[in-house]
């Protein structure tokens, strides 16, 4: 099974502990030991110049009190007394053992200190050097074999105590790792959520340390993407909407013109009739024309950069107003055009297109009698009608592809409610801002601010 970061930095961490203590604990065993060895032969040193000395002393008074006695009878008093203490003595003469307490034959090189088993698991150290003015060489010995003892139980006693450490670090390790890791846990399965669906969910924020931070970048990650999901699905509801209403828009011309085409051919009538029906044909073939055109108009606008220059925001309007003038006098419309010189950075093709539909739409709004009025001022223009007004709820969807106020009014005027959603583009490609007021029955103003004044 493979292992999670924090059981890795787990086994790690652990394994480098173990490794450092048992070396610092190995180190300082042999330090240890080393020390007490080098104690013990300073102890051995000095114990063994203490000897040599009293030998020394007692062989000169023997010397002086008898000129017949034995140095063999005082280095058997000497080997004697300190075999008893666990010491041992040999005296050399011209290379020759005169005496020795050790219980087998040594072989010590004069005036040096060295170590020696002289029975079996004991450990001695012995130490040579010469006395009586060179006359003879003393070799002494002494057990030290309570040093490899100690060694051991120093390393006992460390190994234990190392285990006690390891076993208590181990366990501490591991509850401290699996409690920083925790973020991460929570991280992880906030991640297998949402791998399975579900952006509902966030990481926990506590604290202020760098998991925190790792959540709080997180949890704006994930809601940047749900904005962003919000946005592409309410787009993609919005192009389906289109493509469903624009397929309704292009089925019902295409209907009349098939129904009207297989009356013209079948129908046993007259010829005025063939003509209305010819006529209807003709109407309807146009307002697929206009529906093609506003949607490649858009898909323009969309698409390609717009080249701009210095527009004359009223002369637009006087010249949309002469356009208009004779489809507002047939329907008993009064065009009012009040407007100064205005210039703006736009694309005075697009800003006509604009104002052209606004004004057309205005024009619709009214019945006989009624009024529109043209007029702009500093960076505004404004389209003003005294119709039939829209409700709020109206409003709100006015600029959405297709979205007619007065559904059979509309149809019966060839509209294709792509009007406001073309002027919508228009508006946005030149960084300006459309703005409706309307009342039902009172009329409908729209506000179309430039930033881009010149």
């Amino acid at each position: 099974m493979k292992m999670r970061f924090w059981q890795r930095t787990y086994v790690f961490t652990l394994a480098l502990f173990l490794l450092c203590l048992n070396v610092g604990i190995l180190s300082l065993t042999f330090y240890t030991y080393h020390k007490n060895v080098e104690a013990t032969e300073t102890a051995a040193s000095a114990e063994q110049y203490y000897i040599a000395k009293s030998f020394e002393r007692d062989f000169e008074d023997m010397e002086q009190s008898s000129a017949h006695a034995s140095p063999s009878l005082l280095m058997h008093s000497f080997g004697t007394y300190y075999k008893s203490k666990g010491l041992y003595l040999a005296f050399k003469e011209g290379g020759e053992v005169v005496y020795t307490s050790f219980p087998s034959d040594v072989q010590v090189e004069k005036g040096t200190l060295a170590h020696m088993d002289l029975y079996a698991d004991e450990r001695h150290v012995l130490i040579s050097s010469e006395i009586c003015g060179g006359k003879y060489e003393m070799i002494f010995a002494k057990n030290v074999s309570y040093l490899d003892t100690e060694l051991r139980a120093l390393i006992i006693t460390y190994a234990l105590t190392a285990l006690g450490v390891s076993l208590v670090l181990a366990v501490c390790l591991y509850f401290i790792l699996k409690k920083l890791s925790a973020p991460l846990e929570e991280l992880r399965k906030t991640t297998a959520l949402i791998e399975a669906g579900d952006f509902s969910v966030t990481a926990k924020e506590q604290g202020d340390d760098e998991f925190t931070l790792l959540a709080k970048s997180f949890n704006a990650m994930l809601a940047k993407i749900n904005e962003q999901m919000a946005a592409l699905e309410d787009e993609a509801e919005k192009k389906q909407m289109l493509v469903d209403n624009m397929a309704h828009e292009l089925r019902t011309p295409l209907t009349s013109i098939r129904g009207y085409a297989e009356f013209i051919e079948r129908a046993n009538t007259t010829e005025e009739r063939r003509l209305i029906a010819a006529k209807y044909i003709v109407s309807e073939a146009e307002r697929l024309g206009k529906i093609s055109e506003i949607m490649l108009d858009g898909a323009v606008i969309r698409e390609n950069e717009m080249e701009t220059s210095g527009v004359d925001l009223g002369a637009v309007l006087s010249d949309v107003a002469k356009k208009l003038q004779m489809r507002a006098e047939k329907v008993g419309v009064e065009i009012v055009c009040d407007t100064a010189p205005v210039v703006v950075q736009g694309n005075e093709t697009l800003l006509s297109m604009l104002f052209y539909n606004l004004t057309e739409n205005a024009i619709k709004a009214c019945a006989s009698g009624g009024r529109v009025r043209l007029c702009c001022s500093d960076t505004h223009a404004v389209v003003e009608d005294n119709g039939k007004g829209m409700s709020e709820e109206q409003l709100l969807h006015v600029t959405e592809p297709f979205y007619r106020t007065d559904k059979a009014r509309s149809r019966a005027e060839g509209g294709a409610g792509l009007g406001l959603a073309l002027c919508k583009q228009i508006v946005g490609a030149h960084g300006a801002n459309m703005r409706f007021e309307s009342r039902i029955n009172e009329g409908t103003k729209i506000f179309v601010t430039f930033t881009t004044r010149q």
